[in-house]
């Protein structure tokens, strides 16, 4: 009787013992497996704290101080100014200077509202770079060095070394580390596109950067195509095929005014958005759309939809002006507002020299314009009160004062006499009194 009581069945037969066993190597198995996924963890933890205390400093390369935002405002002029078109009519040389290259970073880095600061500098055919951003935490004093150094080589300019903080990148992996950002991640699409655009970029022995630009019509149609990743392809057929609707009523002949366009938009933008969708997307298909529509693009979005009827956009009475404020407004709604803003005041630069002259209704239009995409996304508030202002009236004074008044077609010699440089008082008042009108807009207050 005790032998029965006290008998343990051998290994592998049916019974509490066995069971009990497997119960134990299951949870021993899955002991293991948590505490190589705790350790993953916590290495990658350090990992990601040994990198940030490498790249992060509490000195910066270069003493930030006070910006001379406005010279360095003044120096975009350059940028189309010592632009120099190809003979063969199939590219376009864009040359810069390190001073061009320098104020160019710094204004960037102060429309960001960052503080920081950045030096180029090109000798021999190489070009550094040194940049000094600090931190936006009020609590810790952390700034973030960059240094980089490029030499020129056949048939592209190389990233020779790249360091930030005490992080010394080597010069293969840096290729590696790039390529893998821009080939391995959703900027893909964009380093494509730039891939297309950019044909070659050269360090001269004079100390200026050439960009060999292709302009041809496979690039730009890819360009085109990157509206898909910041607004999808339903949203944007939702507002082309409205906008064919409101194009093709049988009251409107030649010309249309871009106020009566976003009226209807807009009211479609708030329907949606009441759907439960987003607000900040509807808002920035519907200005994808209507800039494409302005400035003369065709989205080919479907071979079903209806081809909106060609009309020319009016504001303020002009096309041109029209033209201007919904390219910028589409370019600012991806977040470009920097890049508005060099873009127009370079090409009035440029026209001045080259062109119809200076002219402060453009450069107000551009302004105008970037405003109005940055406003339209900035936040779920904003977007939802843009729709609810524009979609109850056509009145164009609700985002785009009068500038009618302002000077325009001005000579080389004629903006010299009135305003010198665009960096003088009287051009910066002028500016600043444009900016006021502006804001004085009701969907700006």
């Amino acid at each position: 009787m005790l032998i029965r009581l006290f008998w343990i069945p051998k290994t592998g037969r049916s019974g509490f013992p066995a069971g009990f066993a497997a119960a134990i190597r299951r949870h021993a198995l899955w002991g293991r497996v948590a505490r190589a996924g705790l350790c993953a963890a916590l290495g990658f933890l350090l990992l990601v704290c040994l990198l940030l205390g490498l790249v992060l400093q509490t000195e910066p390369l270069l003493e930030l101080g006070s910006q001379p935002a406005q010279r360095y405002f003044a120096r975009t002029r350059g940028l189309i100014r010592e632009t120099v078109h190809a003979g063969d009519n199939s590219g376009k040389t864009l040359v810069l200077t390190a001073d061009d290259l320098t104020a160019a970073a710094n204004f960037a880095i102060l429309r960001k509202k960052l503080a920081g600061r950045a030096e180029c500098r090109i000798e021999g055919r190489r070009l550094n770079l040194t940049a000094s951003v600090r931190l936006p935490f009020r609590a810790f004093k952390l700034f973030l060095n960059l240094r980089l150094i490029a030499d020129d080589a056949q048939p592209q300019a190389i990233i020779k070394r790249l360091k930030l903080g005490r992080l010394s990148i080597p010069a293969p992996l840096t290729g590696w580390l790039l390529r893998g950002l821009l080939h391995g991640t959703p900027l893909a699409r964009y380093s494509r596109v730039g891939e297309r655009l950019v044909g070659q970029v050269r360090i001269q022995d004079d100390g200026r950067l050439t960009l060999v630009l292709n302009w041809n019509r496979d690039a730009l149609a890819q360009a085109e195509g990157l509206i898909t990743d910041l607004a999808d392809k339903e949203r944007l057929l939702a507002y082309h095929d409205k906008l064919a609707e409101v194009v093709g009523q049988p009251n409107l002949k030649r010309f249309v005014r871009l106020g009566a366009l976003f009226q209807p938009l807009f009211a479609l933008a708030k329907a949606r958005s009441q759907d439960d969708n987003d607000p900040v997307a509807e808002n920035r298909a519907l200005i994808f759309v209507l800039g494409a529509y302005v400035n003369g693009r065709n989205l080919a979005l479907s071979p079903l939809s209806a081809k909106p009827l060609p009309l020319g956009v009016l504001l303020n009475r002009r096309i041109d002006t029209a033209q201007h404020f919904m390219g910028s407004a589409s370019i600012a709604t991806a977040g470009h507002g920097t890049l508005v803003d060099m873009i127009g005041l370079a090409k009035e630069m440029n026209d001045t020299h080259d062109g119809s002259g200076f002219s402060f209704i453009d450069l107000a239009a551009d302004q105008a314009g970037a405003l109005f995409g940055m406003t339209a996304v900035r936040s779920e508030e904003k977007a939802r009160r843009f729709q609810e202002v524009l979609s109850q009236s056509n009145d164009e004074g609700l985002f785009m004062p009068a500038i009618r008044d302002l000077p325009e077609n001005l000579s080389p010699e004629a903006f010299a006499a009135r305003f010198k440089e665009v960096d003088s008082p009287e051009f910066q008042a002028m500016k600043a009194g444009i900016e006021a009108r502006i804001l004085a807009c009701p969907v700006y207050r």
